[in-house]
């Protein structure tokens, strides 16, 4: 039996990114870039008013006070986006407006604020200008060549806008993963099926696909199998041909009627580890096929799945993605009531995570069985109880997981 971290690392270990594709732009969210993005120019390109106001000549600059107003000829008006080239000459003032290009002989902006006008064209400024007021300097975001985007970064929201500002109409990302999830069991119907004597939904496929579907992946096939090595086989072996990654739920322990293990045996999946020291979740398995797909073999009951689901193949369909940072949040949280356990394993509890008083506390959830969906439906957190600890006293700080599904 394997402890987490050293699961997690085999696992990162051995998954690789997906290769990259250029794909539009609006077409990017929620992708992660391949490559650097570099500036083709600079930013800004001109000298440009930061604000609404007048543009003052570098010689007038030195005469403008506080107590006593620089009147000045208004000599011509720039909104944001007028071309042409205007000379500012000393003693004239240009009307400018935020983002336009600025009059050459520009050295300041007075904002409009301490600006009056009068009916002959005039512009009195009541106030201090210093040189450099209100100015956007050409390249002073940026410069061409620096790297603005950097292999990696997720496309946001801010980032397609950037992208745009850098005259990108295609997106250089990492191609997504294509997954086959396979749920088993004699007992799992359909969803929606009418209940016979001993059956139950299959939340897991469901639950599986929507995480996938929560981190952006498009391409997951579904199968369900009963508990047959035949069909069992059948179903992966179609997974490794089809998909860059096959995930299998349920069937991965010892019991009479699991066929996980023999399933990959036949297949010539070899096996990196096959149980972690986790609660819930021990018996899960990850290896490699032999064209070195990743193939994931996770528990069957529900709330086992999907925290395995979130602690470890989470971080793997991440890096294929080409997302530079893996790991879930942790923070440190109070538990109100005292804990008890078998140690041995760490134990990741389900809770509710409120800030009270400047300080996180969880309150766990009334079901902890690993079969008990309705607990991690509601939980935010995974609260840790480390693997040598039997017991932790109301009021303690422990390290909890952020349940990010979307992330």
């Amino acid at each position: 039996m394997i402890a987490y971290p050293d699961a997690l690392r085999l696992v990162l270990d051995h998954v690789d990114m997906m290769p990259g594709e250029t794909i539009p732009v609006d077409k990017a969210l929620g992708r992660y870039l391949a490559r650097p993005v570099k500036a083709p120019a600079h930013s800004p390109r001109f000298e440009q008013s930061a604000m609404d106001g007048y543009a003052v000549h570098g010689a007038d600059v030195a005469r403008a006070r506080s107590d006593r107003p620089l009147v000045l000829k208004l000599a011509d008006e720039l909104p944001a986006g007028d071309p042409r080239p205007v000379t500012l000459k000393p003693g004239h003032t240009v009307k400018v407006f935020t983002g336009s290009r600025l009059p050459r002989g520009a050295a300041a902006v007075a904002m409009k604020e301490i600006v009056t006008r009068d009916a002959a064209g005039r512009a009195a400024i009541a106030g201090k200008v210093k040189a450099g007021d209100h100015i956007r300097r050409v390249g002073e975001e940026y410069r061409r060549g620096d790297v603005i985007l950097p292999a990696g970064a997720r496309v946001t929201p801010p980032v397609i806008g950037m992208l745009v500002m850098l005259g990108q109409t295609t997106a250089p990302v990492r191609r997504l993963p294509a997954v086959t999830v396979i749920t088993m069991g004699n007992e799992l119907v359909a969803p929606g099926t009418r209940l016979g004597p001993g059956q139950i939904p299959d939340a897991n496929g469901p639950a599986v696909v929507a995480a996938l579907k929560a981190l952006g992946v498009a391409k997951i096939r579904h199968t369900r199998v009963k508990d047959t090595l035949a069909g069992l086989t059948r179903a992966l072996k179609s997974g490794l041909k089809n998909s860059d990654l096959v995930i299998t739920v349920g069937g991965a322990s010892v019991g009479d009627y699991d066929y996980v293990h023999d399933a990959r045996g036949n297949l010539g999946v070899g096996d990196l580890f096959t149980r972690v020291a986790i609660r819930p979740g021990k018996p899960n398995i990850f290896g490699l096929a032999p064209d070195k797909t990743p193939v994931f073999g996770l528990p069957g009951n529900p709330v086992s799945a999907l925290v395995s689901f979130h602690q470890l193949v989470k971080p793997a369909v991440l890096k294929m993605m080409g997302a530079p940072k893996v790991e879930a949040l942790v923070l440190p949280v109070t538990l109100p009531e005292a804990v008890r356990q078998h140690p041995g394993r760490l134990s990741w509890l389900r809770g509710m995570m409120e800030l009270e008083e400047a300080t996180l506390k969880a309150t766990l959830a009334t079901g902890q069985g690993s079969h008990m969906l309705s607990g991690l439906a509601l939980a935010d957190v995974l609260v840790e109880i480390p693997a040598d600890t039997a017991e932790t006293r109301a009021g303690d700080t422990l390290r909890a997981v952020k349940l990010d599904w979307c992330r």
